[in-house]
């Protein structure tokens, strides 16, 4: 294609390859668009949308009740192990590593609810991006309650943190430990030879997301940094699904399964033994829908899903199947910026005019189409002062991810 730009040439390379339709498989009318589905919000205001009383056991967030945890004890296991290391005096570290919605943040719930007697125990969220060495320095005395006139460079640090009382201390989203700019690599290099020097004296425990860790593997070798590297990867189906009929089971409604939408909303009354074969399809099309991620398995429940008060029950229908070939449709700018997005587990405005060398209105530009699109969701925090971050939404992050590691624009 002599005369094409690389990024005109890329963009016919990848719509010919998005043209070819897999052999014998035909979308269904009814599927479900990406663009169409409706938050967790709307859902839940719905008239017919469950009751706060019944929701907890139903929302897709971290909990502390370790009766709904399935196909853990491995980790649990380990987690232990670790932390009798660490008690034993060898230099303890923990990584623990799953994609969003996996579970991590309720494991290590559990895990601390366990060994919280007897521990001081420092827990706290990376909630903006340790791109530079001042931050990570900044971030640490923070953490430890430190005066920043008392720590001058790193060694002073790593001094000041080995007179600290020993602690457990678990530090969630370590996706923000890289940014793959100029001086992004040295900042996390500095942040986990800090863990590396003072891991006998505290026990560390990280969470981190899947993607952004295969970067950080790439690049630093981050494992080297670790004793253990847990991996709580999404559940076998199985799992996902003992998961789903356990909190069916505990929610104390009557659960009706039907064929249908329609059906759920003829006038009828709950069947008093409906029989497991009877859900089959609703799971399967969950299951289907949601790659075995249990937090978009959750979403997709809620979504197919009415509340009846009168007979105090649930009824419940198998979602159509998720429209996927949202990707024939995206051009190579909104894929790359999907790329760079899941590698590194949440991007800023600043952060994508950084990687792609662009202004803030093309900045801008991209990431109100995919928001409009509904492939990521605004989320502000600390980050860049509060300016408007961006992450995958969880209830589609696995048709995302997997469709661009098909294409090797992930790995």
């Amino acid at each position: 294609m002599p005369g094409l730009s690389f990024q005109n040439r890329l963009s016919t390379w990848l719509q010919a390859i998005f043209r070819r339709e897999p052999a014998g498989e035909n979308e269904s009318r009814n599927a479900l668009r990406i663009s169409a589905l409706p938050t967790l919000e709307q859902i839940l205001k719905r008239p017919d949308g469950l009751p706060e009383k019944y929701r907890k056991l139903f929302l897709p967030v971290p909990l502390d009740d370790e009766e709904l945890l399935i196909g853990r004890d491995e980790q649990f296991e380990k987690l232990d192990e670790a932390l009798k290391s660490w008690q034993e005096g060898r230099p303890t570290s923990v990584a623990l590593i799953g994609p969003q919605g996996s579970g991590k943040t309720t494991l290590v719930n559990s895990f601390l609810k366990r060994q919280a007697m007897g521990h001081e125990i420092l827990q706290r969220e990376i909630e903006k991006r340790l791109w530079t060495e001042p931050l990570v320095l900044e971030f640490f005395c923070e953490l430890f309650e430190l005066e920043d006139s008392f720590v001058e460079d790193v060694e002073s640090l790593i001094a000041r943190l080995l007179q600290a009382p020993p602690r457990l201390i678990v530090l969630e989203g370590a996706h923000n430990l890289l940014l793959r700019v100029i001086g992004g690599r040295k900042a996390a290099e500095m942040f986990f030879y800090i863990v590396l020097c003072t891991r006998k004296r505290h026990f560390w425990l990280l969470t981190c997301r899947r993607l952004p860790w295969n970067n950080m593997e790439r690049h630093l070798g981050v494992s080297r940094y670790f004793s253990h590297v847990l991996n709580i990867d999404s559940l076998p189906p199985d799992h996902v699904l003992e998961g789903l009929k356990l909190r069916l089971a505990k929610c104390g409604l009557s659960v009706v399964f039907c064929r249908s939408k329609e059906e759920s909303e003829k006038e009828r009354q709950p069947e008093a033994d409906e029989g497991d074969e009877k859900g089959d399809p609703f799971f399967r099309a969950v299951l289907a829908n949601s790659g075995n991620n249990f937090h978009a398995a959750l979403y997709f429940l809620l979504l197919c899903s009415r509340y009846e008060e009168s007979t105090q029950s649930l009824f419940l229908w198998p979602p159509d199947h998720l429209d996927k070939g949202f990707v024939k449709e995206m051009d190579h700018l909104h894929l790359l910026t999907l790329a760079e997005l899941a590698g590194h587990g949440m991007l800023s405005l600043k952060e994508h005019e950084k990687i792609f060398r662009t202004n803030d209105l093309h900045s801008k530009t991209v990431f109100e189409f995919l928001e409009q699109s509904r492939f990521v969701e605004p989320c502000i925090g600390e980050h860049d002062d509060g300016e408007k971050t961006y992450d995958l939404s969880p209830v589609i992050h696995h048709a995302v991810t997997s469709a661009l590691e098909q294409i090797n624009l992930l790995y």
